[in-house]
């Protein structure tokens, strides 16, 4: 009988102490949107992690994950979700797919990872100025820092670092564009109130299979060419093309402290896409902004940010070959800087009516992001948006146009199912204005 008793309290404790290395997530999410013309409202689309596209009436997705704790730092999570939308899509698709392995010092993912929302989703691009949430996210390989490592304990002199390799498998113009990422910051952090990062991001459009010149290099040579940034041999067959590959990389700045019981961020992002730029001769372009964020959250206004986005330069006093600069078009990689045709990078870079190349890129951008609790019982999102749209090299002047875009994102109630209101505007200097109102509903189920 001791025998037994003692058998059974074993496996009470095993199992016990197997379910606490063990934690599951599960979200289930749905959208409707109505709106007076033929596509929504910038706001209402944009930076909505490729689940919502222009004419998206209706979307749901469903997320769930597993995580498996090797300790209280250590773990592994698996992690999958299924989306389907309405609109241009129209079809199911694969929000997430991945596995990963997380430690204080490094990540690794492997698969397709929706990104962390950063800023409270106030920011126009959230994480740089170059790579945004307005996409699905991309299949590939990440390793990355989570967080900055210090040499010296918890401040001092640190870094931050990303190396990832990713895979499109979405229709365009050169089949199986393979794109290369990486950064590289270093961090000062004088105390827990003061910590200032600069650095360095840097993307490649590279390989694949051009319609024009066939399969483009896409060897182990070629591969350690676009990593370091070398121009190499850029013809094709012949024929003048940038073989190796389509550049863009961003200087990155941020200055953190606390004010006063405020959490606050100054920001700069300088964007490139050639040697021009990389030498900074497109300046003033690029994405300024400040982050303020109340420690005491039950109020109005928590959370404040400001961002301007200038792109009216583009190296026009010192130009390349092929004249001034064109933001994230190639012409080569002629679906350009995107995915899914939707913009990789900031969204106010707009595609054409086909969707297809970027019809606008010179752009000047007055953005404010607004968080908090109204009444103390409603947490909101307000999004202002006034953007005069220059058109891009070589186009049109049909793009040449002044909008304000507006977006209210309130959570109405919180209980079996949690209900959200949406409202977006554009308000547009040579058309009718355009209206749409949507709801959300979501539930965590894990």
């Amino acid at each position: 009988m001791k025998i037994k008793l003692l058998y059974f309290f074993f496996l009470i404790s095993f199992f016990h102490l197997n379910a606490q290395q063990f934690q599951y997530s599960a979200e289930v999410n749905s959208e409707g949107l109505f709106f007076s013309k033929e596509t929504s409202p910038f706001w209402l689309h944009s930076n909505q992690r490729g689940r919502i596209d222009e004419k998206t009436n209706i979307s749901g997705w469903l997320n769930a994950s597993a995580k498996y704790y090797l300790s209280n730092t250590t773990y592994f999570e698996l992690g999958a979700g299924g989306l389907y939308q309405d609109g241009f899509t129209d079809e199911f698709q694969l929000d997430e797919s991945y596995v990963s392995f997380n430690t204080i010092l490094f990540s690794v993912i492997a698969g397709r990872k929706q990104k962390p929302e950063l800023y409270r989703g106030l920011s126009a691009t959230n994480q740089n100025i170059l790579w945004s949430l307005n996409a699905r996210p991309l299949p590939g390989l990440q390793v990355y820092t989570p967080e900055p490592v210090f040499l010296n304990g918890k401040d001092g002199v640190g870094f931050k670092a990303s190396l990832a390799e990713y895979l499109t498998d979405d229709e365009r113009y050169v089949d199986d564009t393979r794109i290369h990422h990486k950064s590289l910051h270093l961090v000062y952090k004088a105390s827990g109130k003061f910590q200032i990062t600069a650095g360095l991001q840097h993307f490649v459009q590279w390989g694949g299979t051009s319609p024009d010149f066939g399969k483009l290099p896409a060897g182990f040579d070629d591969y350690l060419n676009i990593f370091t940034g070398k121009e190499g041999d850029d013809s094709v067959d012949g024929q003048e093309a940038n073989a190796l590959g389509n550049h863009l990389g961003s200087y990155e700045i941020y200055l953190d402290t606390q004010l006063a019981g405020y959490k606050v961020q100054l920001l700069y992002n300088h964007l490139f896409e050639d040697g021009s730029g990389r030498v900074l001769r497109n300046t003033p372009d690029g994405r300024y902004g400040i982050y303020i964020e109340d420690i005491h959250q039950e109020k109005w206004v928590t959370a404040l940010m400001y961002e301007l986005y200038y792109t009216k330069n583009q190296s026009a006093a010192s130009p390349t070959s092929d004249g001034r600069d064109n933001y994230f078009n190639n012409n080569l990689y002629r679906s350009g800087w995107t995915y899914e045709n939707r913009i990789l990078g900031v969204p106010f870079i707009t595609l054409d009516e086909d969707r297809f190349r970027v019809a606008n890129n010179t752009v000047l951008v007055h953005h404010l992001g607004i968080s908090g609790k109204a009444w103390s019982n409603f947490p909101y999102k307000l999004l202002l948006s006034y953007r005069k749209n220059y058109g891009v090299k070589g186009g049109s002047a049909a793009a040449k146009n002044n909008i304000l875009s507006t977006y209210l994102d309130v959570e109405l109630f919180r209980n079996v199912v949690d209900l959200n209101l949406l409202l977006g505007s554009d308000f547009i200097s040579d058309d009718s204005p355009n209206f749409g109102v949507g709801v959300r509903l979501s539930r965590k189920l894990l």
